[in-house]
């Protein structure tokens, strides 16, 4: 950042992610603050009216500013530029929050520097994924009373577990999947515990449940259908699935000149995907949030509470996994439901692209993450497309896929061939009425009818 900005800085006062100071007391709260939140800019030698207050900016100065960013727990990482009449220093967003100074956790609201409690400090370190909200035992689940013998059935069926359970006994193998621990001769479970194995998981966690609902249009103005699914993690990924099999419907697919087949119009591998994914990564310490499937005419989206975690984007996350919750999903995977290596986000992409519709559009903005999968917004009549050449049905059933307008450089680079021989496509798509055709030269543009 350049001195010219840091000085036009001052005149907007202090704030959220700039607090000015005429010393170095307190200093360490600031840096913490600042650390713990999005970082910020503490201007050293500036009076709360943005005058500047006469401080001597000497090396000595610089050094005692450095010395008390290393003596923070964990040392908070900053830099720091001389603007003459007043010190800059530029407090980055800390990587390994919550960061302590000696009066303790502080977190920048507003203008102010907040002392956490102990308990907001907690629900920090939980947030974090310092404190694993998943391992946290829950004193008040009673073994036998609340939990299924059903759904722990069901469980180890299906991840082929009857020979360790028969090896080990109930209680022990519990142990073994880290959802429970032998104390004084009860066996205490955890959240996953709970949610996996409860008889009635909301009791506990009444935010523990998944909400469909299927609206009419593109917005939330027409209800069809809504339900509410509780229970065991496992028992609502199936009974969301099956309403999603029964709510989503199907289109046609050519096989070949003379045959079709139906499919759902969204590929429920993907949906599948997406439900998992939340019920694995999702926020279970954010009470009155629920995971969220919202099923529209036009799109489905998944949402789940829990934005991603530490330095992770939506342009990092292909390929790479780092989990809020790794025992659910270590479950998950025994089951043969979720992926270790985060290519959860390719497998969804290839689906989609398998069934000639858009990428999905992930979103963790606030949080929330969620998943959208555009449906197919144009259906081509069958008999349209079975009269049509090879190359331009091809084009044709992945209208879903193609933005409109389009050119015919679009077309041939999706067909790689030659613009030449595109436009050539693109006349018997026009006479056909299956494609228009507006302005002319370069300008010319073609829109699907």
């Amino acid at each position: 950042m350049k001195k010219t900005e840091l000085l036009k800085r001052i005149s907007e006062g202090e704030g959220v992610f700039q607090e000015f100071k005429t010393s170095l007391e307190k200093l360490d709260r600031t840096m913490v603050a600042f650390a713990n939140a999005k970082g910020g800019i503490i201007y050293l030698g500036v009076d709360d009216d943005g005058s500047f207050s006469g401080l001597r900016i000497t090396n000595r100065l610089k050094a005692q500013v450095q010395s008390i960013s290393r003596n923070t727990d964990p040392p908070v990482e900053i830099s720091c530029l001389d603007l003459d009449k007043a010190l800059a220093i530029i407090v980055k967003e800390g990587e390994e929050k919550p960061y302590k100074c000696s009066d303790g956790f502080y977190l920048r609201s507003g203008a102010t520097n907040q002392k956490l409690s102990r308990d907001e400090i907690l629900d920090l370190a939980i947030r974090l994924n310092r404190i694993q909200f998943e391992a946290l035992q829950v004193f008040d689940f009673r073994y036998p009373d609340d939990f299924s013998d059903d759904i722990f059935r069901e469980f180890t069926e299906r991840a082929h577990l009857g020979e360790a359970l028969g090896s080990l006994g109930k209680q022990r193998f519990l142990v073994s999947l880290g959802v429970a621990e032998q104390q004084a001769r009860k066996l205490i479970f955890n959240h996953t515990g709970v949610l996996l194995f409860g008889s009635s998981p909301e009791k506990y966690l009444p935010q523990a449940k998944t909400s469909y609902g299927r609206y009419r249009g593109r917005d939330k103005t027409n209800v069809i259908d809504r339900a509410i699914f509780s229970g065991s993690l496992t028992r609502q990924m199936d009974e969301a699935l099956k309403k999603l099999h029964a709510q989503v419907p199907l289109r046609y697919r050519l096989a070949d000149q003379s045959s079709r087949r139906e499919i759902p119009a969204y590929p429920m591998r993907a949906l599948e995907e997406a439900l998992v994914n939340a019920l694995i990564h999702r926020d279970y310490s954010e009470a009155g949030a629920e995971i969220q499937i919202d099923h529209f005419d036009d799109r489905i989206e998944i949402t789940n509470p829990g934005s991603l975690l530490g330095t992770l984007t939506i342009e990092t996350l292909k390929g790479k996994s780092r989990r809020r919750n790794p025992l659910i999903a270590e479950l998950f995977f025994r089951i043969g439901k979720g992926e270790k290596l985060g290519s959860g986000i390719g497998r969804m992409q290839a689906l989609m692209e398998e069934w000639k519709l858009r990428p999905p559009e992930f979103d963790a903005s606030g949080d929330f993450f969620s998943v959208t999968f555009l449906g197919p917004g144009r259906e081509i009549p069958e008999e349209k497309l079975l009269l049509l050449p090879s190359r331009p049905r091809q084009f044709m059933e992945a209208v879903n896929q193609i933005e409109t307008p389009f050119t015919a450089r679009t077309y041939a680079q999706r067909l790689s061939i030659t613009p030449r021989t595109a436009q050539k496509d693109l006349q018997i798509l026009i006479k056909r009425g299956l494609v228009s055709r507006e302005g002319e030269g370069k300008n010319t543009r073609y829109r699907f009818c």
